[in-house]
């Protein structure tokens, strides 16, 4: 512990301080050093003297560049706020002494340093805080968090939890981003509950935290459970009703409920405040093409969404469904041509690689597709990849094989599934057989589209 120096001078106001404590603090320098120091230039009614600081000591409380504690008397504590005049942490500084008894903080002092020295004494305690530090400590959290993220969009995901773990830990448990961030990675892992868990700490460590709320209702929505994902979608928005991804989510999930007034009010809000956002017409055109089976208008909502953004692949997956739909066979192919050349595809994108190559006669590639499918991590709707495996089996001779990828499909979408096989033209030899016969009877499951 620094040895300690007396001070008789009244230190800040004498009314808010007991005269008979000690400072740690060197006496205040004269005005000749000040302005050596920092050249001050004196002023009209400004002599340069300590009162002419007391301005300076609740900022300096406020915006501490560091606090260092020492030990006073007993059952009290001494902290030492400093901030200084440049970014090396040199003299000039300014020093605050405050100190805690009872649990009750008052200023003690208060000087202006300028000897190297003094510095080292007033430094010479436990160090509480540093900003040069914290701004080091947060810089790494938001390079451990980038590099999360990194390596989650590229798939990598046991080393993205790894370091969103890492930059949670450093951080001390009290960033809301990372969490949120880490729920991402955890749902991307199939870790749902994990990813719930993350999310709700989000919002609790920030209510106003949307994009937690928001992935929270995502998450729900994904599950079908529409009840929870209409609470947190319509949280998000309710914090944020201009941001139109938050309004054209709630949107799709309201047309996913059938409430189809309400989802156009919601896609007309998110047109007004982000015109150049193609969600809108991405999710109008998913409508018009699987809900309202209007293919035609689904292409004029696609074409105009990827104006946009026409490197979005479920937007351009969709669009070749459409376009088949509609009897557009060759802009359906052109269009897959393009898919196929990307080297990232997305499950959704190779679930509808299946469909349309099975629809169009090209069973190799269907087949291609679906072993691609079932090679992911979360393939996307395997019901119907099981279901358009089989029909390409049945489509080539396989009735047997056709038959044990169809038991697959029904297992996963249950009557959904027996209800559209029953009127595929290629399935019906195998309606009359034992196998299709005991497959009516396996238990329903949820449907798919």
């Amino acid at each position: 512990m620094a040895n300690r120096i007396w001070y008789d001078e009244s230190p800040w106001e004498e009314n808010d301080v007991s005269s008979h404590l000690e400072s740690f603090l060197p006496p205040f320098p004269s005005q000749g050093q000040i302005r050596d120091m920092i050249g001050a230039a004196p002023r009209a009614g400004m002599d340069l003297g300590k009162p002419d600081f007391a301005h300076w000591v609740e900022f300096t409380l406020e915006n501490p560049d560091e606090v260092w504690e020492n030990d006073g008397l007993i059952d009290t504590r001494y902290y030492h706020y400093i901030g200084f005049f440049n970014q090396e942490s040199k003299v000039p500084a300014f020093v605050v002494e405050a100190i805690w008894a009872d649990d009750v903080m008052e200023v003690n002092n208060y000087a202006l340093i300028v000897h190297e020295t003094h510095l080292e004494q007033v430094r010479s305690g436990a160090l509480v805080y540093s900003l040069a530090k914290e701004w080091q400590r947060e810089s790494l959290i938001r390079a451990l968090n980038e590099q999360a993220l990194e390596k989650y969009d590229q798939d990598c995901l046991d080393r993205a939890k790894e370091t969103i773990d890492r930059a949670i830990q450093l951080s001390g448990g009290n960033y809301s981003y990372l969490f949120n961030n880490r729920g991402l990675i955890c749902w991307k892992m199939g870790l749902t509950d994990l990813a719930k868990e993350n999310f709700l700490e989000a919002v609790k460590l920030e209510e106003a935290n949307g994009d937690a709320y928001f992935n929270l209702g995502l998450l729900y929505f994904d599950e079908l459970n529409y009840i929870q994902a209409l609470r947190y979608l319509g949280k998000a928005v309710e914090l944020h009703p201009n941001d139109s991804q938050f309004l054209t989510e709630l949107g799709h999930l309201h047309l996913e409920m059938e409430h189809e007034q309400e989802a156009l009010v919601l896609f007309k809000r998110a047109f007004q405040n982000n015109p150049d956002d193609p969600q809108v017409d991405f999710h109008l055109g998913y409508y018009f093409l699987y809900k309202k089976n209007r293919p035609r208008d689904a292409v004029k909502h696609y074409h105009r969404g990827l104006i946009k953004d026409p490197d979005d692949q479920f937007a351009l997956a969709d669009l070749a469904v459409a376009h088949f739909s509609v009897g557009n066979k060759r802009k359906a192919l052109r269009i897959r041509r393009i898919l196929q050349e990307n080297p990232r595809l997305m499950p959704y994108t190779v679930s509808r690689l299946v469909y349309l190559s099975a629809k169009m006669g090209d069973y190799e590639n269907a087949l291609k597709y679906y072993r691609r499918a079932l090679s992911l991590s979360d393939p996307y709707e395997p019901e119907w990849l099981h279901y358009y495996a089989a029909v390409v089996y049945a489509n080539t001779g396989q009735p047997e094989k056709a038959l044990d990828i169809l038991k697959l499909a029904v297992g996963v979408g249950g009557s959904e599934v027996i209800k559209r096989a029953m009127s595929e033209e290629a399935l019906q030899p195998l309606k009359q057989t034992s196998g299709f016969k005991m497959l009516r009877k396996m238990p329903g499951r949820r449907g798919g589209r």
